[in-house]
């Protein structure tokens, strides 16, 4: 009763305590005799009012004799536009212009469609708001930057806006089917995050729809100075994450495999580097992003808690250009260009992390320093590629590659002498993981009302890590005894798809959207533990048994329909149905899933949002270990293990304030069914078949809630927002799992505040500020899975493996993550070249956050084995410095 008391009085305030809107703002005027464009270009330069309009609807004739001081914008707009046929409305945080509608006298409508672009590059922009003010309709571009609108026969003036760049207006007079291709100009200064159709509350979809600025985005504080995506999403309410990124992403309580990634269309199993220090995603490589935080539409499917669509970018269709991008952690390349005739582009990046070059050296060091020899190795790369050709005004195809791959090691070799005796104590880790994503799309414009796109797609994941403890003991160069506890956990999926979806625009009223799938899913994963105690010469896979290498596999056919509805002037609604089924085994899977986003529009400064939706994933992530570094292995629901199922409830407001101001407050309500965890410790062998097993798995459900809070605040220099979450989400199982007993996720973290500020003091110079307060994960303190035998004053003699149950799951807190960050980029232009230079400090006032507890046996001066647990912190202050430079 006390958190709906909470909720009632915060929605009240948002719509009482309201400040004045951008109409009521004061400002002065002098005119005599004017022009009336010229008197609109003194409201834009002198009083830093941001008005949108085409010249073409101004009347030429048209003069203007007034005396303004200090009088209302409303009231001086109405003043200036007397006795034209213009008219003036507020969208987004500018107003914009357009010419009054008469009655038509028929109700005929046609239907006007083309794709918008950018201006400077021509590659195509996704989620574009294409709107009619005057009859409060409209719609937006698909990923490939194509729309469709139908509307009454009449003149219509036409806005075309996306956050970043500069609102156009277009007016004509619709007497049949149009064609209309738009191309925005980039702006400098523009908000970093933005709920979808920003620009116009009256197309708002919901608050849990979020597309992010990249511009803005790489403009922020940012680990060694390279902005990334998922990072920026931390930022968000309700994206919770494990220490500075490690340990994945939990959207609102779920799972870190409940999250789908999108790279053009095709699924990502695995979008971290080094466990979530960065994304996969290269900024330089990317287009444009939409998070779905809540209940998404029909059209997305195959993960229960959040869709990140990240398209890649298209090529410059216009000219050739380049980019050089480097700093401490990496370095980029990318170049992009047209083919001859400019029926086509391409674009090719490259990336390369460096963190060998200084862990590497640093770790030897360190490691010498407690006389142990070793070190800690770890870098990434990707590549990404991409062209387009447009084989007729109505058919493009596009052909999409990227590859990347991880690459860590750990070494950590003691020797100690007892008389005589040596004792060799080798602690190794070898780890390489990654991705391999292909995908051909053929696009084909039907007619006007109906666009469709095809794709032919490959995606794969892979894992490999060895872990090796080996004791030797020698005297006098011979080899007295020799143990090893070695374990190999590998991972290989291999997905092959194909699927259609289109787009069809029935009326202003009704926008359709359908399509269906199929997928092939070939799962391959496995463990080996092996504890040998005699003499070996070697160790080889070869050695330790048949490890069944036959794979699991399993066919996925999804099929949706969605509707979004304008109901009147003040409701809209996405309505749509997801019918999923899985072919596995012996088995078959059938899931119908609902999706119902309402959004409620009062007046243009309130709106209210309420969804409701089912989500059906077929597939499971195993994860053996729950600290260190994560050895996750993906497999398939099959006739023994069903699939996840999640019902999500959300209620939301949004309220938009005068001085650039907004605030919104969301609540949600989420149960998950079908889970599984996974008792790993307890097998010596694991494989596609065996896994699935009582002994291997437990089955369970999950709930989640919460409240998140954002406020926005954005200025003509400065732009702010600071995002809150109070959350709670519990897992529970069989009785095997802490007593049958509910307990916190391991990123349950009760709290989170965050902090983002941006200040341009010019085109030259800029500052941001980053702040994040959140309470500490929880965790399981780590049990020991072997001992050593070792006889007073002698050499360990032997390792024995101690699996042990663990009775109380993370029923321990880490301490409270907390850090600032702090930026300072520099711009400067030559001819044909634009250099930035970003410098910094990540972490600025040196917290230690723990990212984990792990245990390590360490030989003492008496040479005992005594084991410690140490807490490992892997991201102390980091300077930033980066250079760019953008060519052509």
């Amino acid at each position: 009763m006390k958190k709906t008391g909470l909720i009632c009085l915060f929605l009240m305030a948002l719509y009482q305590l309201g400040a004045q809107p951008l109409l009521e703002k004061r400002v002065s005027l002098s005119a005599r005799d004017e022009p009336l464009e010229e008197v609109l270009y003194q409201l834009i330069d002198k009083e830093g009012i941001q008005l949108s309009f085409s010249n073409s609807i101004l009347p030429p004739k048209k003069r203007v004799t007034l005396e303004i001081d200090q009088q209302p914008l409303g009231t001086a707009l109405a003043q200036i536009l007397d006795g034209t046929p213009i008219a003036f409305r507020v969208v987004g945080g500018q107003v914009v212009l357009y010419r009054k509608k008469e009655q038509p006298e028929e109700t005929t409508t046609y239907t006007i469609s083309g794709y918008v672009k950018d201006a400077e590059t021509g590659e195509a922009i996704y989620g574009a708001v294409v709107y009619e003010p005057d009859l409060l309709v409209g719609t937006y571009t698909n990923e490939f930057g194509y729309y469709s609108i139908t509307l009454p026969r009449n003149d219509h003036g036409l806005l075309f806006s996306y956050l970043g760049y500069r609102t156009d207006t277009v007016t004509l007079s619709l007497l049949k089917d149009f064609l209309l291709d738009m191309a925005l100009q980039p702006a400098y200064l523009a908000e970093v995050i933005v709920n979808s159709f920003a620009d116009s509350v009256q197309l708002e979809t919901g608050l849990s729809q979020i597309t992010i600025n990249l511009a803005q985005a790489a403009r922020m504080p940012a680990l060694g100075g390279e902005a990334d995506l998922l990072r920026i999403g931390h930022t968000l309410p309700g994206i919770q994450t494990g220490t500075d990124g490690f340990g994945g992403i939990s959207v609102r309580g779920g799972n870190v495999d409940q999250n789908l990634f999108l790279l053009d269309g095709v699924p990502v199993y695995n979008a971290m580097h080094g466990a979530g220090v960065y994304s996969i995603f290269n900024t330089t490589a990317v287009r444009s992003i939409q998070l779905s935080k809540g209940v998404f539409p029909a059209q997305y499917g195959g993960r229960i808690s959040s869709v990140w669509d990240v398209q890649t970018k298209e090529g410059n269709s216009n000219f050739f250009q380049g980019e050089v991008d480097i700093g401490l952690s990496s370095g980029k390349l990318t170049l992009e260009g047209p083919f001859k005739g400019k029926k086509g582009s391409f674009f090719i990046s490259g990336r390369r992390a460096f963190f060998d070059f200084y862990s590497e050296p640093i770790t030897r060091r360190l490691r010498r320093e407690n006389d142990v020899d070793g070190s800690i190795g770890y870098y990434f790369y990707d590549l990404n590629f991409k062209t387009n050709y447009q084989l007729s005004p109505k058919d493009r195809v596009y052909l999409s590659y990227y590859q990347g791959k991880d690459y860590f090691t750990d070494r950590y070799d003691q020797f100690k002498w007892f008389a005589d005796t040596l004792a060799a104590l080798r602690d190794k880790e070898d780890i390489d993981w990654g991705n391999r994503i292909a995908s051909l799309r053929w696009n084909h414009n039907y007619n006007n009302k109906l666009f469709g796109n095809t794709s032919l797609t490959f995606s794969q994941y892979f894992y490999r890590s060895e872990k090796l403890i080996d004791l030797e003991i020698l005297q006098n160069d011979t080899r007295l005894r020799r143990d090893i506890d070695y374990s190999i956990y590998f991972s290989d999926i291999r997905d092959f798809s194909l699927k259609t979806d289109f787009d069809y625009s029935a009326s202003p009223q009704h926008q359709f959207r359908f399509g269906a799938s199929a997928i092939k899913h070939r799962f391959q994963p496995g463990i080996v533990n092996f504890n040998q105690s005699s003499i070996i010469g070697s160790i080889e896979l070869d050695t330790l048994g048949e490890t069944n290498k036959q794979p699991l596999e399993s066919y996925e056919f999804d099929a949706y329909v969605q509707d979004e509805i304008k109901i009147g002037k003040f409701l809209e609604a996405n309505i749509g149905l997801r019918a999923s089924a899985l072919a596995v085994e012996d088995k078959v899977y059938l899931s119908p899933q609902p999706r119902v986003l309402l959004s409620y529009f009062p007046d243009k400064n309130l709106s209210f949002h309420a969804s409701a939706g089912r989500v059906t994933q077929f597939l499971h992530l195993l994860s053996p270990t729950s600290f260190g570094l994560p050895k996750d292995l993906w497999v398939s629901a099959t006739a023994k293990v069903p699939p996840q199922q999640s019902w999500q409830y959300v209620l939301g407001v949004k309220r938009k304030f005068a001085g650039g101001l907004q605030a919104s407050l969301e609540g949600y309500y989420k149960t998950m069914s079908g889970l599984i965890v996974f008792k790993g410790i307890f097998l010596e062998r694991i494989n596609a078949q065996s896994w699935q097993e009582p002994e291997a798995i437990s089955r369970g459900k999950g709930w989640s809630y919460g409240l998140e809070a954002l406020v926005q605040w954005e200025r003509e220099k400065a732009s702010a927002w600071l995002g809150y979450t109070l959350a709670k989400s519990e897992r529970q199982f069989d009785n095997e799992i802490n007593g049958g007993r509910k307990f916190p996720t391991r990123l349950d973290r009760r709290h989170n505040f965050n902090l983002q500020f941006l200040y341009k003091f010019n085109r030259l110079w800029e500052f941001s500020l980053g702040f994040v307060y959140a309470t500490g994960a929880a965790f399981t303190f780590p049990l020991e899975e072997y001992e050593f035998v070792q006889p007073p004053g002698s050499p360990p003699l032997d390792i024995i493996q101690t699996p042990r149950p663990v009775d109380n799951l993370n029923n321990f807190r880490l301490p409270a993550y907390h850090k600032l960050d702090l930026a300072l980029n520099h711009y400067f232009w030559q001819r044909k070249a634009r250099h930035a230079i970003r410098v910094g400090v990540f972490n600025v006032y040196d917290r230690r956050n723990p990212l984990y507890y792990s245990l390590r046996d360490r030989f003492d001066e008496s040479g005992e084995l005594n084991r410690q647990i140490i807490q490992v912190s892997l991201l102390p202050i980091f300077p930033t410095l980066r250079y760019s430079l953008e060519f052509r």
